[in-house]
């Protein structure tokens, strides 16, 4: 790798994201190697909902919020709603439960609401992965979405296009290796995606802005609770959306999984500490912070969340402060005390509730002035800090504070779905093939990344691209799909040793994964949980999910009234939505909104520092302190400019949505 010299260089803008994002990042030289040594993340525009939102009507907030940006609307409107119920006396504000006789929306509500917004987190997790994230790491034909078409030393062996503009299948339509699977993986992945929607959109009205939600409940109805919609029809409903969600949940366990799994074996730099070979680029601030989701369990009743809320700091230990109904109180005492947005180094004005200090408690705030030019000012994102410490929010920050994402311990153990993926027979043990996608196994063997226990018995066979063991490779596909007694044998590094030892950590790629794994462990809330049966009939979900509590529902109200309460009253809403914890903050009087303010998760992981440079108490957002530390080669693009495709790693592995960060 060839270093560039010592100094500042803008990778911007930051591609293949939701909005206008730049990273401005100082270099060292040769010959100590060209990493990065300051990160500056900078939102490229301001757009002001929060102070058009003054004056309108409360509920209002739930479809304006929506329009924050074009792939978060749902979360949006899930916060917006938890935050309206809050002060129309709904609810006890933070996350609405299901109605206890007093306050509340009905069970049939809390399963649709969970339902649609986890179709959401799907949807993005399928669409950064392969459409967004993959072009960084999987090198495409020189055209869009490949460009900056990066140079071939920058992607893995496997990875490499080697000129080809379209799949190469092998003998029976499979790929004759991993870069064709994958490549074809990205194209299957547009449907799945589609899938997601159209399954949300069953119960929401439609996908991704959403128009089924309001405070009380839903507007889904059937006839015997006062709505148009027949009994049978409903059934209908919930059996549609059951079927393109058990399609999704079968691409995402038996192909997103071992592909985002295999990742940080061909890119291990990028891959944490724990694991062998890594060096834990992007490993970020190691501080993290999650509000919590999904309540009410199968039957939408429970008073207990399907995501825990809480926060880890750096060597410490889980702090859960939101498990349930009946950790409300002081969960939003914890977010009074500890919750702060700075604008130190932000773009806004020293006027309002920042007229004599630079943070401030969001729930406090009446407006926000825009201000372009002031000294040391470098972004339109805020800095939210939690009890003075900057943040990581999403996927992995979830997943950690839940305990299901622990550092330097097996994940897939910890998640516990290591068992689906591995098949013993005769003493060998390997991928089992019920649970991985047939092309993409196939594909992992001739790169001698897998090793494939299929049926009863077998001996052992060596493996290379052209034949197995003597045999054609077309006979070794044959009996592969078949069942016949066969065991694919002989790879380099077993992707079953992979799946079950690769352990947990703060990188790049942990982020990617975590991703992965967290949509794994939704989808059997959704549709229940995954078993494996025989090959051929490989996968089979519940009858425990929220789609089979909500089949028991369908002659029930999904909306509860509320009187409209006198006077001023203050609250808030939070949800995790797919890029991590988002809130919503309003006052209203008399019906309609006085104050309304949005900390966002991008507003959290983008965020600029919260003090003056070389000040000792200043802290890097997320993104910026993921930078620190990072290579910074010279190779360039097709068209000659710098790459910068390990920034680009770093700051899409957040997934940044800088529409909502600067809304």
């Amino acid at each position: 790798m060839a270093n560039v010299p010592a100094g500042l260089y803008q990778v911007d803008p930051i591609s293949r994201i939701e909005g206008h994002l730049g990273v401005k990042v100082q270099t060292d030289g040769a010959p100590s190697g060209a990493t990065i040594t300051e990160a500056w993340a900078h939102g490229n525009l301001w757009r002001g909902f929060e102070n058009f939102l003054i004056g309108r009507n409360t509920n209002d907030a739930i479809t304006f919020t929506q329009r924050i940006c074009g792939v978060c609307p749902l979360p949006h409107a899930t916060a917006s709603t938890f935050a309206t119920e809050s002060v129309l006396g709904v609810s006890d504000g933070y996350i609405t439960f299901a109605d206890d006789g007093a306050k509340g929306v009905p069970a049939k509500a809390v399963l649709i609401r969970n339902l649609t917004y986890a179709a959401e987190f799907l949807m993005s997790a399928i669409t950064h992965f392969y459409h967004l994230a993959a072009p960084s790491y999987v090198q495409g034909p020189n055209m869009p979405p490949w460009t900056p078409y990066f140079d071939n030393s920058q992607y893995s062996s496997y990875l490499r296009s080697g000129g080809a503009a379209v799949p190469s299948d092998g003998p029976n339509g499979f790929s004759a290796n991993l870069w064709s699977a994958v490549i074809k993986q990205y194209v299957k992945a547009l449907r799945i995606r589609r899938l997601t929607f159209e399954g949300g959109a069953l119960f929401a009205g439609r996908m991704p802005m959403i128009s089924s939600y309001v405070a009380g409940g839903v507007t889904n109805e059937t006839v015997a609770a006062g709505g148009r919609e027949t009994a049978s029809s409903w059934t209908t409903r919930c059996n549609q959306f059951e079927a393109a969600l058990t399609e999704v949940g079968k691409f995402i366990l038996k192909e997103y999984v071992p592909v985002a799994m295999a990742l940080g074996a061909l890119y291990p730099a990028f891959d944490n500490t724990n694991n062998a070979g890594g060096m834990g680029y992007g490993a970020g601030c190691k501080n993290f912070l999650a509000w919590g989701a999904f309540p009410g369990g199968m039957n939408g009743t429970d008073a207990t969340l399907a995501i825990k809320g809480g926060y880890k700091l750096d060597g410490g230990s889980i702090v859960t402060f939101m498990s349930g109904k009946g950790d409300l109180v002081g969960a939003k005492a914890a977010v009074a005390a500890n919750l702060r947005e700075y604008i130190t180094r932000s773009r806004y004005a020293n006027s309002y509730e920042y007229a004599t200090v630079e943070s401030a408690y969001p729930g406090d705030v009446s407006r926000t002035v825009p201000e372009r030019d002031m000294s040391g000012k470098y972004s339109w994102m805020k800095a939210p800090r939690w009890n003075g410490n900057a943040m990581e929010v999403g996927p992995l920050a979830r997943m950690v504070v839940n305990g299901l994402y622990a550092d330097n311990a097996a994940i897939l153990s910890t998640l516990g779905v290591a068992s689906l993926y591995t098949k013993t027979i005769s003493g060998n043990t390997g991928v089992d093939p019920a649970l991985v996608d047939p092309d993409l196994a196939v594909a992992l063997v001739r790169a001698r990344f897998a090793k494939l226990v299929v049926d009863p018995a077998g001996t052992p066979l060596t493996v290379d691209d052209t034949n197995i063991n003597g045999l054609p490779t077309s006979g070794v596909v044959n009996a592969y799909m078949g069942g016949n007694s066969i065991i694919i044998d002989g790879a380099d590094v077993p992707l079953v040793t992979y799946l079950t030892t690769v352990k947990g950590g703060y990188s790049t790629i942990d982020r990617l994964r975590a991703r992965a794994l967290e949509s794994a462990y939704l989808v059997q809330k959704m549709i229940g949980s995954a078993s494996k049966g025989n090959l051929g009939d490989s996968l089979a979900f519940g009858p425990d999910g929220w789609i089979d509590g909500l089949k028991t529902l369908g002659s029930s109200a999904g909306y509860k009234s509320y009187a409209l309460p006198a006077g001023t009253v203050s609250g808030f809403g939070v949800s995790e939505a797919p890029r991590g914890a988002l809130a919503h903050f309003v006052t209203s009087t008399g019906g309609r909104i006085a104050k309304y303010q949005c900390v966002v998760p991008t507003t959290w992981n983008g965020s600029p520092k919260d003090g003056a440079d070389g000040a000792p108490t200043t802290k890097r957002g997320p993104i910026e302190q993921a930078m620190i530390g990072v290579p910074f080669d010279a190779a360039t693009t097709a068209n000659g400019r710098l790459s910068g495709v390990e920034v680009l790693r770093v700051a899409q592995s957040f997934d940044p949505c800088i529409a909502c960060a600067v809304h």
